[in-house]
């Protein structure tokens, strides 16, 4: 950042330099005056006579006034040049910070196994996991996407952040995700926690394009690893773990269907329904319809 035409460090050195070369100006002031007093005579000040009233009301006077304007002056200078640096130092610093804390982050996501499920630069991954004594295929969530996702589903980024925190502090029961906060039993300590999610902010991207407007394919493309090839909550035989969605219209309506698509579900118990806001508005009618299409008695 340039501030008055030069340097942010530039200006930040010639402020703090011209301080300190005042202050030993002043510091050498003093002492040759009082060198100069002792030469004259060695009687402390405190004991020394005084000045007449008319050298206190002129020459007295008129130095303290000098000195105070000087001072003013002076201050009047230094401290608008100091305020003008000290956003852009503030900022610097603030950066310096999140590096660091996004460098810490990282290292804690490839240590404790986050790599493992969510993949490199939280890209996602299909696990085989066991869930209630049967081997399923578990999509985990690609945190690159999480602040884009939930943003075009309403959500601030707030919200989002504390429901990382959430996540990473409590775990998600009846998921893998296990409990990572120290609060809640787990091995990271609240410092850790923050970068982290320093880390999972850094690596955000744009919700991708859909490449099919078909439902079918939709389906297949972004719901079967959940719900099933064929949406029936059944993958070679074994329950996956996501519902049943060809007897979805028996216990939801359409409007109700279409919300959860878009908005998703958190649940606490059992793995959660994303939000698929992103994918659009043409997108989310295109399941909708297919859901519809599927349904049977």
């Amino acid at each position: 950042m340039i501030v008055l035409g030069l340097d942010s460090r530039v200006v930040t050195a010639f402020v703090v330099g011209g301080g300190l070369l005042l202050f030993g100006l002043l510091l050498v002031v003093t002492a040759a005056g009082e060198l100069r007093g002792r030469r004259k005579a060695r009687v402390p000040a405190s004991m020394r006579p005084a000045p007449s009233d008319q050298e206190l009301e002129q020459r007295v006077l008129t130095q303290y006034l000098a000195w105070g304007a000087a001072a003013t002056m002076l201050m009047s200078l230094w401290l608008p040049l100091y305020w003008l640096r000290e956003p852009t130092r503030l900022g610097e610093k603030e950066q310096l910070f999140v590096a660091q804390a996004v460098e810490q982050g990282e290292e804690i996501y490839g240590e404790f196994l986050c790599l493992t499920c969510h993949g490199e630069g939280g890209a996602g991954t299909t696990q085989l996991v066991t869930r209630e004594g049967v081997k399923q295929q578990y999509a985990e969530p690609p945190l690159a996407f999480i602040y884009a996702r939930y943003k075009a589903a309403g959500q601030n980024e707030e919200a989002i952040t504390q429901l990382i925190y959430d996540a990473i502090n409590r775990g998600r029961p009846g998921t893998p995700m296990p409990t990572w906060g120290a609060g809640f039993g787990g091995p990271l300590n609240t410092f850790q926690v923050d970068n982290l999610v320093e880390y999972i902010k850094s690596i955000q991207e744009p919700f991708p394009e859909p490449s099919e407007t078909e439902g079918g394919a939709l389906f297949r493309a972004n719901c079967a690893v959940c719900h099933g090839p064929d949406a029936d909550g059944l993958r070679n035989g074994e329950p996956t773990v996501g519902p049943n969605l060809t007897v979805a219209l028996q216990r939801l309506s359409l409007d109700e269907l279409r919300a959860t698509i878009e908005h998703g579900r958190l649940n606490t118990n059992r793995p959660s329904m994303p939000a698929w806001a992103a994918l659009g508005e043409e997108a989310i009618d295109a399941l909708v319809q297919f859901v519809q299409s599927i349904q049977r008695s």
